[in-house]
């Protein structure tokens, strides 16, 4: 569990900045659940398998910003409607995590807020297979491992969730989160891929 007021007064509140960059800009919900006091984990969907952009990846609720959002806060809020089945109204929002840049061209904003609804969603089945509750112990226990991508430094992250593998982007925010915002500490196991296309990695192959 994390104490809210050990990372709530770090965040930016400047929602109305949009990013100066030419790559596609995206907006997602980074949201928490938990007690008044703690936040336990993190609710994450399964994005639907027909989908053309990262089928069955696991991910946050969020989207691409359309042309009449007036900012990405606005983004990620309508996609987290569009896609849990809930209202807005039930995240509060703590304020706006550092961006990403992808690989693939995307540059994605996460918005921490803490979810105040009774988890009864409803979500849209067209985007959305599952909505999965990820505690912080399992990312202190489940199995952390790491590649190094072909030809740079840098190193692709995965959790093996034992339902579900927990990598890319949607990863690499989390572990970015946990870092700064925690004790996690942990150095993931280094394997090779096995896999010639995405997610680069089959943990029960290894």
């Amino acid at each position: 569990m994390l104490p809210y007021q050990s990372f709530v007064e770090k965040l930016s509140r400047d929602f109305d900045e949009i990013p100066d960059t030419t790559e596609v800009k995206s907006g997602v919900i980074f949201p928490l659940f938990g007690s008044k006091e703690f936040a336990e984990g993190i609710i994450l969907t399964e994005r639907a398998k027909h989908l053309k952009s990262h089928p069955g990846q696991i991910s946050f609720p969020g989207g691409v910003k359309e042309e009449n959002d007036p900012n990405l806060l606005f983004t990620a809020l309508r996609e987290w409607e569009e896609e849990m089945g809930v209202k807005r109204s039930t995240l509060n929002v703590l304020g706006k995590l550092e961006g990403l840049h992808t690989r693939t061209g995307f540059h994605i904003t996460p918005f921490l807020a803490t979810y105040e609804g009774d988890f009864s969603f409803r979500h849209n089945r067209d985007e959305v297979d599952r909505v999965l509750l990820v505690r912080f112990s399992d990312l202190w226990t489940k199995p952390f491992y790491a590649i190094q991508v072909p030809g740079r430094e840098h190193f692709a992250y995965y959790f093996d969730l034992g339902d579900g593998l927990l990598w890319g982007a949607t990863c690499e925010m989390i572990l970015r989160f946990l870092r700064a915002h925690s004790s996690f500490d942990r150095t993931p196991l280094l394997v090779k891929p096995n896999l010639v296309v995405p997610p680069f990695l089959d943990p029960k192959s290894l």
